[in-house]
């Protein structure tokens, strides 16, 4: 399971799409419940150990790879 924590009143939120591209971006975004800003880091559980930041390659990474990909050739 992936979510997103205030860091101030640790409310999660279920992660998504828009929250993993704005964390790829280094965004912020305000908590709903305590109404104050934080820094989006997408954390995920895996096998009921603590949870762990997920490492979100950035988009320059993966045109990178997306055009390496594209230029290969196979023999």
């Amino acid at each position: 399971m992936r979510y997103i924590e205030c860091n101030h009143c640790q409310k999660r939120y279920p992660s998504n799409h828009k929250f993993e591209e704005a964390a790829r971006q280094e965004k912020s975004v305000r908590c709903s419940s305590c109404n104050k800003p934080f820094k989006i880091v997408v954390y995920e559980v895996k096998d009921g150990k603590e949870p762990e930041p997920v490492k979100i390659v950035s988009r320059e990474n993966d045109e990178m790879l997306n055009t390496i990909i594209r230029n290969a050739r196979i023999d």
